[in-house]
């Protein structure tokens, strides 16, 4: 005799999945399963999933957009699915920063940041339009961009050098960039092309040209910002 069709709650919210009579711990009143909760933590704490850094994780997301979209929902964040570079992220539900209280806070990219991501995101779109599918960079390469647009009034080159080095290996903890086996050369994250479109390239050309000259209003915000938890 077969085994009698299971019967599903209709109720049942997608993610929720056979748990331990007692839960995963003493106490615990979670619905989701093992798996979509530890993806739920992982948007919470980094920048993006991506299906090229964490396949895993990224089936799970797919699966259980869902589910995972209605716990940050209950946050007041959002969940946005990029199925073209193929990454997930977080950010401050629409409308929510005003009238609700926020886990996001908008910190300004320091000046080398903002550079690296300009200098990036144009060696990303060159080497697309060649054919390449993914993009590797050098860490003296990317110290050397830097060096371009220094202000025509710096005169400590090295210390203009060690913040150039220092933007480099932020951009490595928020996995822009991202380590390879050879030491000091990295592959630029698919993340970039979502983070900075082509108005927002273009808006931060003219913000550096303008702070590089001295032109810009005294007190301006430096011209990019990122979200952090």
């Amino acid at each position: 005799m077969s085994d009698p069709t299971p019967v599903i709650d209709p109720g049942a919210h997608p993610g929720t999945g056979p748990l331990p009579e007692d839960g995963l711990f003493p106490g615990d009143s979670g619905t989701l399963a093992e798996p979509v909760r530890t993806v739920l933590v992982q948007l919470l704490r980094r920048r993006y999933v991506s299906a090229a850094q964490h396949p895993a994780a990224w089936r799970v997301l797919l699966e259980h957009q869902r589910s995972l979209r209605s716990r940050l929902n209950d946050l007041y964040l959002d969940l946005v699915v990029n199925t073209d570079h193929e990454v997930a992220y977080k950010q401050q539900a629409p409308a929510a920063a005003d009238r609700f209280p926020t886990l996001l806070f908008d910190q300004p990219w320091s000046r080398e940041e903002t550079v690296l991501l300009v200098c990036l995101r144009r060696l990303a779109r060159s080497r697309s339009a060649a054919g390449d599918t993914e993009v590797f960079v050098d860490r003296a390469e990317l110290i050397d961009e830097v060096g371009h647009f220094r202000p025509l009034s710096s005169t400590n080159r090295a210390r203009d050098l060690q913040q150039a080095a220092l933007g480099v290996d932020s951009l490595l903890r928020q996995e822009v960039l991202l380590r390879t086996g050879t030491e000091n050369r990295y592959r630029v994250s698919p993340i970039l092309e979502v983070l900075l479109p082509v108005d927002v390239v273009q808006r931060l050309v003219a913000q550096l040209t303008a702070h590089n000259s001295g032109t810009a209003p005294t007190g301006t915000a430096d011209p990019a910002e990122q979200e952090t938890t």
